[in-house]
């Protein structure tokens, strides 16, 4: 280790604050527009004396990111006897699922006219099942052409840490991945910050869950933003309890809009017409999928951006009570419900978006076109949320594949990602992000950190056909 330490030292690749600081002034190169109340405190740089930084931690598999692909991921790297590493900034996991509150397995089910059956099994079937067993999920529920189901948050995070705990992986909290160290066209480690200070974690293999690409960033990996940096807007999702059940849920969604539109007209202030209520597991409780967040000038939010995020939780815990307000007065059930709790951050659907060596097109779901290469299948409606209201495409009993490929960047040879930043086209992202397919690509992506280990060889060269035996073995 001190070996190691003293290499990098002397290739000079210890970070300090003012390399990182450019790096941010640069995105204009990217395609990222910059804030100008904050552009011209980015162009004042502060040379920070550099520090030489403990290596904490050496493994096989570091994994930045504990949401359901970071999980899946680092389940499978553990379970195939890999070292293995995860990394989260909160004092759980569960990403969008928990901490967003998005509260859905959705993804699971065939999509159609016709009964719904399970679909997608893999770890995304295991974590149903545990969810299951524990009484912490809801029946299946209509979803327009296919169907979902919705969990217990507190549940989903104690089934993650033990299955984590089971694999072997160990689990870092309250840790960010600040920058990167590279060598050529390969990440050696990852600068992280948290209570103990600024580390080094070095690794041989390194999966970006992150959901918004921050380590393929880092590592130079090129990407994009939406279509032409119009992403889909966030949610920030609320439950409701004491509500009549019987009454409360099955509104056709034409009428839901009728009443949202009503509502308007005497003055409250709803974005969002097409709005979602679904049975949780909880008895008498409703998880409320029904705020839409934009920027005043109408633009999305870029949740890459912390000046955008704050806007957005802030705005979005205002129409969190606007609609709870509506929710009581208009929908018959809600009469004497009553706020049961709000997500601890908003939903992001859309960010960053990596270049791979595959492009999951729209065509590609709007043709249900099977792979050779696949890693992951969806039935999953294209949903997506936007400035025109929610676009919804439903295959009509058929499903599309996910292939490999679009996990993997060119340009940094021991790096994957996998879940919402896998390479896509807007709308074809708009069904692939979902949870069921983010656990799928997240197992995918951590059984080939195993594969490319033992073949030595670059992510790109792996033995698919051999990834997908062991990842099809599962049939929950």
């Amino acid at each position: 280790m001190r070996n190691w330490c003293s290499r990098l030292h002397r290739a000079r690749c210890w970070v300090n604050v003012a390399s990182t600081r450019k790096t941010s002034i640069n995105h204009h190169r990217m395609g990222v527009s910059l804030h100008p109340q904050h552009e011209e405190a980015l162009m004042q740089i502060w040379h920070e004396t550099a520090n030489e930084l403990p290596v904490t931690y050496d493994v096989d598999v570091l994994i930045v990111g504990g949401g359901p692909t970071g999980v899946a991921a680092a389940t499978a790297a553990a379970r195939a006897g890999e070292k293995t590493l995860l990394i989260e900034r909160y004092g759980f996991c569960g990403g969008m699922a928990t901490a967003g509150m998005s509260g859905a397995i959705c993804g699971l089910f065939t999509s159609g006219k016709g009964p719904h059956e399970q679909l997608v099994h893999g770890f995304a079937g295991e974590f149903y099942q545990h969810l299951k067993h524990r009484g912490a999920v809801s029946d299946p529920f209509p979803f327009g052409e296919t169907c979902l189901v919705v969990h217990e948050p507190h549940t989903w995070k104690e089934i993650a840490d033990d299955l984590l705990a089971d694999s072997g992986a160990k689990v870092l909290f309250h840790t960010l991945a600040t920058d990167v160290v590279m060598e050529g066209n390969q990440l050696r480690g990852v600068i992280i910050e948290n209570k103990n200070g600024r580390q080094l974690i070095t690794a041989r293999r390194f999966i970006d869950a992150t959901g918004d690409g921050d380590l393929c960033v880092k590592a130079g990996v090129p990407y994009t933003c939406g279509r032409n940096g119009m992403v889909q807007y966030p949610t920030m999702v609320f439950r409701m309890g004491n509500v009549d059940i019987a009454r409360g849920i099955g509104h056709p969604v034409a009428q839901l809009e009728t009443w949202v539109e009503a509502a308007q007209a005497q003055g409250f202030y709803l974005p969002r017409k097409h709005i979602y209520l679904l049975p949780s597991p909880r008895p008498g409780e409703v998880m409320c999928n029904v705020t839409s967040i934009l920027r005043d000038d109408g633009r999305p939010i870029d949740a890459t951006c912390a000046e955008d995020l704050t806007f957005a939780e802030q705005q979005g815990r205002k129409q969190v009570r606007e609609y709870e307000r509506f929710l009581r007065a208009w929908v018959p059930g809600f009469e004497k419900a009553c706020l049961n709790d709000v997500a601890a951050q908003i939903g992001i659907r859309q960010s960053r978006t990596i270049e791979g060596r595959y492009r999951l097109t729209n065509e590609d779901v709007f043709q249900a076109r099977k792979s050779d290469r696949k890693v992951a299948s969806s039935a999953w409606c294209i949903e997506a949320h936007g400035q025109d209201g929610i676009f919804m495409f439903y295959l009509d009993n058929d499903w599309y594949d996910i292939p490999y490929d679009t996990l993997v960047p060119d340009s940094v040879s021991n790096l994957i990602t996998a879940g919402r930043t896998l390479c896509a086209e807007h709308e074809a992202l708009a069904s692939a992000r979902v949870t069921a397919q983010c656990f799928l690509t997240g197992f995918a992506a951590g059984t080939a950190a195993w594969l490319s280990r033992r073949e030595n060889c670059a992510f790109a060269d792996i033995n698919v056909a051999e990834l997908r035996s062991i990842i099809e073995y599962q049939t929950y």
